[in-house]
């Protein structure tokens, strides 16, 4: 119980992280960065600081939030006509996003223990990062790949490979920022609690 933060901070802290990522979902350029067909985010941040610096519980909350604003928003204001196919599937736009918030706080939970607090961080916020999109593109593989291929004009025999690229393009981009940026505020975020 030690580790835990006090009620209050959580609290407080859950509420505007929680805000932060509703501003992130309607506000452009905040949490999307528009380039079609997935949109790279960097709503998973917001998540994984929630994750470092409140534990997986809390983590897997905020990361349950984004993946519910995403389901509800692919519905009623779509940003591509791929929206309306993949991000109305709970698998793609609820599952990956919870995941984010377990995969930060466990690992960071796991390695704060053997590492500096910085580099503990970094790792988890990197393979929470990587987790998005692995899972976001898998399920896409798994429920949509015929139709996927066709919208992206991509044959099918390559599918894989533009899914790679994807992954080694926007997916280690948006780990390198949340590497970098997570850590930073999260490590300020638990100055202020009682731990």
């Amino acid at each position: 119980m030690q580790n835990r933060p006090n009620k209050t901070y959580r609290i407080a802290i859950l509420g505007i992280l929680t805000g932060i990522i509703l501003i992130q979902n309607f506000v452009p350029f905040l949490g999307y960065i528009p380039i079609p067909p997935l949109n790279p985010t960097i709503i998973h941040i917001t998540v994984i600081v929630a994750a470092l610096t409140l534990g997986v519980k809390d983590g897997m909350i905020v990361g349950a939030v984004w993946g519910v604003i995403r389901l509800i928003k692919a519905f009623v204001m779509p940003s591509s006509p791929l929206d309306l196919l993949l991000f109305t599937n709970p698998m793609i736009s609820i599952v990956p996003r919870i995941l984010v918030g377990f995969i930060a706080g466990y690992a960071y939970f796991k390695l704060k223990n053997h590492l500096k607090t910085t580099t503990a961080m970094t790792i988890a916020s990197v393979l929470a990062s990587l987790t998005n999109t692995i899972l976001v593109l898998f399920f896409i593989y798994v429920f949509y790949k015929d139709d996927y291929a066709t919208a992206m004009k991509v044959d099918m025999s390559n599918l894989v490979k533009f899914l790679g690229t994807i992954v080694l393009t926007n997916g280690v981009a948006e780990a390198i920022a949340a590497g970098v940026i997570a850590p930073f505020i999260a490590k300020s975020l638990k100055k202020f609690s009682r731990n």
